[in-house]
């Protein structure tokens, strides 16, 4: 069913956690898997003591582990990391979709509310937007925890 999966990794724990997920669809169809990692960049010059990556040696490094990890376990994994411009991650895996003519994307949410997502921007939301082909989204571990607990009574005064 999916020749070529993308999955928008960010290399932080709600990836960690989506990784079953995309190892289990890969097996099941045989897929190929891209793993696409954006490192944004704010615009122009260097900015003197604002290290705004700092962390992205360390996530490169885990994320080179995993696409080794999956080659091992049989899956045909291939990492792409992409140095973009702030704000334009989705259109960066838009674009490795269309190249990689991948069947789905996979990526996951940060938990944010719709009006955060509104005010401070999501990228899950512009990759729906641009997407060439479906986009299986990944609820953060706070969404999923607030969904199975119980609903909490409501006191009238």
């Amino acid at each position: 069913m999916f020749n070529t999966i993308v999955w928008a990794s960010d290399g932080s724990i709600r990836d960690d956690q989506s990784l079953p997920l995309v190892r289990d669809l890969c097996e099941r169809d045989s897929s190929s898997l891209r793993i696409i990692h954006v490192v944004e960049r704010l615009p122009g010059p260097p900015h003197p003591g604002l290290d705004v990556h700092a962390y992205e040696d360390h996530l490169a490094a885990k994320l080179k582990a995993r696409t080794s990890a999956l080659r091992r376990h049989g899956i045909n994994a291939s990492l792409h990391v992409v140095r973009g411009s702030l704000g334009q991650t989705a259109d960066h895996i838009a674009k490795i979709a269309v190249a990689g003519d991948a069947q789905l994307i996979v990526a996951g949410t940060r938990g944010r509310s719709a009006s955060e997502g509104a005010m401070l921007g999501s990228v899950t939301q512009q990759l729906l937007a641009l997407a060439p082909c479906p986009v299986l989204v990944i609820p953060s571990p706070q969404r999923r925890q607030l969904a199975a607990a119980p609903p909490r009574p409501l006191i009238t005064a």
